[in-house]
């Protein structure tokens, strides 16, 4: 039996110039990495992307990798 890794990269939510948008946004991240959490997935890096000049959204974004294992047989 071998295991093998399935990579996701999802991109959440994670900053925003009002306090109260920021406590929101946050929170439903939070959730969105819990559930994946509890299907398996772990947790490998974060990133934070660059906001966008041009537009006006006050939004900033993180992308997330996740990798879950899979078990193959030979």
């Amino acid at each position: 039996m071998e295991i093998m890794y399935t990579y996701k990269e999802i991109e959440l939510v994670t900053k925003n110039s009002s306090w109260w948008k920021q406590i929101k946004y946050r929170r439903e991240s939070a959730a969105i990495l819990n559930r994946y959490r509890n299907q398996g997935w772990k947790l490998m890096k974060k990133e934070g992307k660059m906001k966008n000049i041009l537009k006006v959204d006050t939004r900033s974004y993180s992308k997330y990798l996740l990798r879950r294992k899979i078990k193959v047989n030979t």
